[in-house]
């Protein structure tokens, strides 16, 4: 099989957000001064509204972050790519499923619940669930973000956004490539991909990836570090063209991990970061990912039809008293945490989940396009817990089971009024269907206390939609929008009141009027957005560990967001592209009860939402001669930083403000690139997550971190 993957090229733009904005053109000239720019760069195709159209014409938010910068992108996984989208803020927990991403302030404040985050993820389309949303990228052709609420076709819970992961096409002509990075602390990363025609009938593509590296942050009680990984995907896709009209796309893609992970870090530890496990601690997640995609083009509309199915297996087993935090956390001696046989938490769980969608839209050829179609999609999961150790309240075993229908239909149209405007909107119906069983036995320190039993039910009907405007001025297209977003109520993951015999209590479902206005355009060669936005968000799902009584909590409170959004590209001179994002946000409770558990106050800040987040980079190439013979010499610098950001609704503390910097340099010979590179460059220890086991007067601050500096050097190689 020839491989085939695109490995750095300075010939394109390495990351180009265009957002739909909504300010002036002087504004952007602020960024960047346009009068050194040459020409703007060729024409995007997105297909965020489920049909392919440029940028230009899509009459709402959307960031893109191309293919060959998902391929060199530190970690290539979706936190590098999350960090460079403004307004844009990953939040990780460290291990597996329990990661989530904040837009605009929305979504990442449920981080405990099993349902699709606030923001809904899809590849080629398909539902991603929350779980596994954040697998390594896999021969990316771009990512596409779109902001505020996309519920009418997109995900069940889309108050914040939508991510769609496009793959790589399946082509005619067989190409390849592959690629092999080797760094410090055990950094080897081999991947490779290539496709094409089988006869005229069948196209093929495969893509496979290998990641792994060692720990780098010290574990006092073993000989082994945390912060380590190994971590292999891979994909074959197929699509059969069944007549000059009709094609069906079949996918199978599985991701497999392991990762030893530093949750919980005692920030104001002495030598920080640094942790005390007895047992290494361990989080591994298997996925198998089936999908389908039929389409038929009947001259003037087009029949698309979608089915997938997931399976992960996900396992967490860590020490629930951590010989660092526990004597600060609970006042108990270090020795009462070496004996990884009573201090202990293991967490599995295999879930499942089952989507379909059919779609009958126009072909967009005329003044009027439109969809409409229904969804179906199914996640239901069985999880275990195991708790043992010397602190009462952990000693349960505890095994839940979790399923989650929803039926929906939809339809969505523009109209151009004229050559200047187009108007439209969408509407989803849709009812969510959640049942929730739970059953926990005491055990230790606990023994005799009966077991408790617990079942529910919660059902919603709702209404998503949106309405919207655009006008061409040309050069510039300023657009419009309202949006009704909706979060899916329903149960935690755990039996969080089964020790006070008191049943779950179902949280309930997020609403969002969402309001947008934007500009954006081309001057010269910049290509800039702006955006402004608004978010009313009623009954925002929040949720907080209580370190006093150990439990889970679960609450609905309102909250808004508001800020601004800026992107620019431009090209320097030849040999220089400059990329920069920035977004500006407020996100802050209101109409907060006096009396509520989380410990939220009116004005308090929303957890996981950064003031600020700021991208730049720097890239471009140089010719010269070697041996009579024409050579590229090419390079990239860019630098994302994440503002501070409250850690739970009483802002208890802050996580604080991180830069990363990464940066490679290298030569194409022909066929072949050979570089050097540096991730995390500055060697930032960013705060991913924060939790707090002490009270909100009285912090204790523990953190998730990122990985620390890696420097290395690779080769690329295309066929």
């Amino acid at each position: 099989m020839i491989l085939y993957i695109i490995p750095f090229t300075c010939e394109s733009h390495m990351h180009r957000s265009y957002l739909l904005a909504g300010s002036t053109l002087a504004f952007a000239s602020l960024i960047v001064p346009s009068a050194t720019f040459a020409q703007a760069g060729d024409e995007i195709v997105v297909t965020a509204q489920k049909r392919a159209q440029p940028i230009n014409e899509v009459p709402a938010t959307i960031s893109i972050v191309e293919g060959d910068t998902v391929e060199i992108s530190a970690g290539n996984d979706l936190r590098s790519v999350i960090e460079r989208v403004p307004g844009a803020a990953f939040n990780g927990r460290g291990f597996s499923g329990n990661n989530s991403v904040s837009l605009r302030g929305l979504g990442g404040l449920a981080t405990f619940g099993p349902y699709d985050s606030a923001v809904s993820f899809t590849i080629d389309e398909h539902v991603v669930p929350l779980r596994s949303f954040d697998a390594m990228m896999l021969d990316v052709q771009r990512v596409e973000v779109l902001k505020g609420p996309q519920g009418t076709l997109y995900g069940r819970s889309t108050i914040g956004g939508a991510v769609n992961v496009v793959t790589r096409d399946l082509e005619d002509e067989w190409g390849g490539g592959a690629r092999v990075e080797v760094g410090e602390n055990g950094y080897l990363a081999l991947n490779g991909a290539g496709g094409g025609a089988l006869n005229e009938r069948l196209l093929v593509r495969g893509a496979i990836r290998y990641t792994e590296y060692d720990g780098d942050v010290e574990n006092t009680l073993t000989d082994d570090d945390l912060n380590g990984a190994e971590i292999f995907a891979g994909r074959v896709s197929a699509k059969a063209l069944l007549s000059e009209m009709a094609s069906l796309k079949f996918s199978y893609q599985t991701d497999r991990e392991d990762r030893t992970p530093t949750t919980d870090l005692l920030r104001d530890a002495p030598g920080f970061p640094i942790a005390g496990q007895s047992g290494l601690p361990r989080a591994s997640r298997d996925t198998d990912r089936l999908s389908l995609r039929f389409e038929n083009d009947f001259g003037g509309y087009r029949l698309v039809a979608l089915a997938g199915l997931e399976n992960s297996e996900i396992g967490n087993s860590f020490d629930l008293t951590d010989s660092i935090l526990a004597p600060v956390a609970f006042g108990v001696p270090a020795q009462f945490t070496t004996d990884p046989t009573n201090d202990r938490s293991v967490l599995d769980t295999d879930e499942e989940t089952v989507s379909a969608e059919v779609r009958l839209q126009s072909d967009g050829n005329g003044p009027l396009e439109w969809i409409i179609g229904a969804i179906y999609l199914d996640l239901a999961f069985d999880r275990t817990v195991s708790r043992r150790s010397n602190i009462p309240p952990f000693n349960v075993d505890e095994l839940s089971s979790n399923d989650n229908a929803t039926y929906g239909v939809f339809a969505d149209l523009s109209y151009d009024l004229s050559d200047k405007l187009t108007v439209g909107g969408g509407i989803r119906v849709a009812r969510d269907e959640v049942q929730y069983e739970g059953t926990t036995d005491f055990f230790g320190p606990l023994a005799g206390t009966p077991r408790f039993l617990e079942a529910s039910e919660f059902d919603d009907d709702y209404v998503v939609g949106n309405v919207r405007a655009l006008y061409d001025l040309g050069a510039h297209t300023l657009f419009a929008r309202y949006a009704r977003g909706h979060a899916s109520g329903g149960y935690g993951e755990f039996a969080a009141n089964a020790l006070a015999r008191q049943p779950i209590n179902p949280f309930a479902a997020t609403t969002n009027d969402s309001f947008e206005a934007g500009l954006r355009g081309t001057r010269a060669s910049l290509a800039y957005s702006l955006a402004l936005f608004y978010n009313d968000v009623s009954d925002g799902q929040v949720y907080q560990f209580d370190a006093t009584t150990f439990s889970n909590i679960a609450e609905n409170l309102d909250y808004e967001t508001y800020g601004i959004d800026a992107t620019a590209t431009a090209t320097l001179a030849e040999w220089a592209v400059l990329d920069l994002g920035l977004g500006l946000q407020r996100a802050r409770f209101k109409n907060i009860p006096v009396a509520n558990l989380s410990g939220a106050s009116d004005g308090n800040r929303v957890p996981l939402a950064p003031n600020v987040t700021l991208s730049a980079a720097l890239s471009g190439d140089v010719p010269f001669n070697l041996a009579q013979v024409e050579r590229r010499a090419f390079y990239n610098v860019s630098v994302q930083h994440i503002g501070k950001r409250a850690n739970d609704p009483a802002n208890a503390f802050d996580l604080s403000s991180y830069t990363l910097i990464d940066g490679r340099l290298g030569v194409s010979l022909d066929k072949v690139d050979i570089y050097v590179f540096g991730s995390n460059i500055g060697n930032e220890r960013a705060e991913l997550y924060g939790q707090n086991f002490g009270t909100p007067a009285f912090p204790i601050a523990t953190v998730n971190i990122n990985r620390g500096r890696v420097l290395g050097a690779g080769i690329a190689a295309r066929f």
